[in-house]
């Protein structure tokens, strides 16, 4: 079993998803394979299977569905202790991710929301509200996502942040931190 499994949805990331996944890739290189790439697609793209293979990524296909059912069907893919699920702006997820490579599995949360410098006013906005954005990015133990059912399969964007009210209600360590 991988430490962390990190899953990329090829639907939201689009043309940005190439660009993310040749930066992870650097930082991988020092996690040790301990840490495992995932690509859902549902979009069919004939370049994903190449860029799957240039990154090492386990690319998972799957028909069209909701953004929270590829990403449960993603997550039965995984085989990380810990799910990461990247938000559409990485700034500073590669340091985070890095400075938490030591730390794995002794860390002192259930669940982590690594907020995104918030760069428009309506992002600013949305941060002052206590709400999630989709350049959040949202990190659970596998344990936890068992236990609470995962995604609803039936939502789209706001998949991740009804995950992480779930988590809260049921108690879950959930920490906000900043990149």
């Amino acid at each position: 079993m991988y430490a962390s499994s990190i899953v990329f949805d090829a639907r939201s990331f689009g043309a940005q998803l190439p660009r993310h996944l040749a930066a992870l890739h650097r930082v991988m290189r020092y996690g040790e394979g301990k840490h495992e790439l995932l690509v859902v697609d549902d979009t069919g793209d004939r370049r994903l299977p190449g860029l799957a293979c240039r990154f090492g990524v386990t690319l998972v296909s799957c028909r069209s569905h909701p953004l929270g059912e590829r990403l449960n069907i993603a997550v039965a893919a995984s085989q990380g202790e810990l799910l990461l699920f990247p938000g559409l702006a990485l700034d500073g997820f590669h340091r985070w991710l890095a400075s938490q490579f030591a730390g794995l599995g002794r860390q002192e949360w259930d669940a982590v929301v690594l907020r995104a410098r918030r760069e428009s006013v309506l992002l600013r906005l949305l941060s002052r509200l206590h709400r999630t954005s989709p350049t959040d990015t949202f990190c659970v133990t596998h344990r936890w996502f068992e236990r609470i059912g995962g995604f609803d399969p039936a939502l789209e964007q706001s998949a991740l942040p009804e995950l992480i009210e779930r988590l809260q209600a049921c108690q879950a360590r959930v920490s906000i931190e900043s990149a």
